[in-house]
């Protein structure tokens, strides 16, 4: 019966991590493209490269979605064969399988995490970045980095680094910027979503069917990322510290998809 229980999971995580896969691509594409087409005044190949850069940037904005999406379509369809009925007829716990499903997120987000660290981020390029300081301001543009000094109420100098500092300056700036981002939050936040809209396939199976079931799950994960970007602008805006803002939603998220399961165990 173990081996029946690990092909059923090995499957539950093979099919999870393809559609996964697959709809990110699918995502990442129609991004691409319609950008492509959009945004660009032609076709060289630094404006490709750029436009590629934004798309996958933009898919970090919104990976969880597509890893909840994903794992609702697996589950739907592994309950649509009653696998899933099967499962717990024989005592498996909808936590165990939910979570066996959330690998595959799971497993994608750390590999986006490591691809956006490696890919030049725009942002640095395009928009300067400032630093105010006691009596001064840093202005990191593209080709240059200015301190305007404001002792004794005045401007007294306007300087600008070396071309090596500036390389320097930039690459820890943007090194920084990627560290501190909501993106290293992407694992926590995905598994604590993918748990939060898989409790509706389990808790309404016998009053709304599997097409309700994903309906709810969709909405429960867009509310959630309503109040997690609530959370970051609020903290963001009253200068509080901003890994709270980025943690507390999916830690209650992930603490409230534990309690149900729990209660779901239970006969």
């Amino acid at each position: 019966m173990s081996n029946f229980f690990s092909y059923i999971y090995k499957h539950i995580l093979l099919r999870c991590f393809f559609i996964s896969l697959l709809t990110l691509l699918v995502f990442f594409v129609l991004d691409f493209v319609i950008s492509l087409i959009t945004e660009s005044s032609g076709f060289s190949m630094l404006q490709i490269q750029n436009i590629a850069i934004e798309s996958f940037e933009r898919l970090l904005s919104y990976f969880e979605m597509i890893m909840l999406l994903s794992v609702l379509i697996t589950l739907s369809i592994f309950k649509q064969a009653n696998n899933i009925a099967i499962l717990q007829s024989f005592g498996q716990s909808p936590l165990k399988i939910s979570m066996i499903a959330a690998c595959a997120p799971l497993v994608l987000s750390f590999l986006f995490i490591g691809l956006s660290l490696l890919i030049p981020s725009n942002d640095v390029d395009t928009y300067p970045q400032w630093e105010l300081e006691d009596q001064s301001i840093s202005i990191l543009q593209k080709d240059k980095l200015i301190i305007i000094d404001f002792s004794s109420n005045k401007i007294n100098k306007v300087l600008s680094t070396t071309p090596n500092d500036l390389s320097a300056n930039t690459e820890r700036s943007s090194v920084l910027q990627k560290m501190s981002s909501r993106t290293l939050s992407l694992p926590f936040a995905t598994l604590a979503l993918v748990l939060l809209a898989s409790i509706f396939l389990y808790k309404h199976q016998r009053n709304f069917s599997l097409s309700q079931s994903i309906f709810f799950g969709i909405a429960a994960g867009f509310g959630y990322k309503l109040i997690s970007d609530l959370f970051y602008l609020g903290f963001r805006s009253f200068d509080l510290n901003i890994n709270l803002g980025i943690y507390i939603p999916p830690t209650i998220a992930l603490c409230f998809s534990i309690f149900f399961f729990l209660k779901l165990s239970k006969p």
